[in-house]
């Protein structure tokens, strides 16, 4: 396992799953409505950069907006949507990802407007 692997898991996921939590609780009727609206299930992938160069790719799986799953080194998206599957994948520096983890606490007590303060740092794109 590589460093950045080992970020995910031990930073990345642990942060993911602390906002996450704190969001259901503090905006239930949001959570609701957004579990309502997003797929049950769904793959999306994140390509983790330093200075656009890759340094690794993983795809999590989500079950109920909660990761259940995290594949490394592999892009493998898939959101069933009525119009078909579509297959995101998200592009951002280690860098970002490291000041959002320290952002926390940001992202408990303002999690929409914390989350467009970093949204410039994040390229979307789909695979084919």
């Amino acid at each position: 396992m590589n460093s950045t692997d080992q970020f995910i898991q031990t930073e990345f996921l642990p942060f993911y799953q602390r906002t996450m939590a704190a969001f259901e609780k503090n905006h239930a009727a949001l959570y609701a409505a957004f579990s309502h609206l997003v797929p049950k299930q769904l793959r999306f992938g994140i390509r983790v950069t330093d200075k656009d160069a890759p340094l690794g790719d993983y795809t999590f799986e989500l079950d109920d907006g909660k990761i259940s799953h995290i594949e490394t080194g592999a892009l493998d998206s898939a959101v069933h949507t009525p119009f078909g599957v579509t297959k995101p994948y998200y592009i951002i520096e280690k860098s970002s990802l490291e000041k959002m983890i320290q952002d926390e606490q940001a992202f408990i007590e303002h999690p929409f407007t914390t989350k467009f303060k970093y949204l410039p740092e994040i390229t979307i794109k789909f695979l084919r």
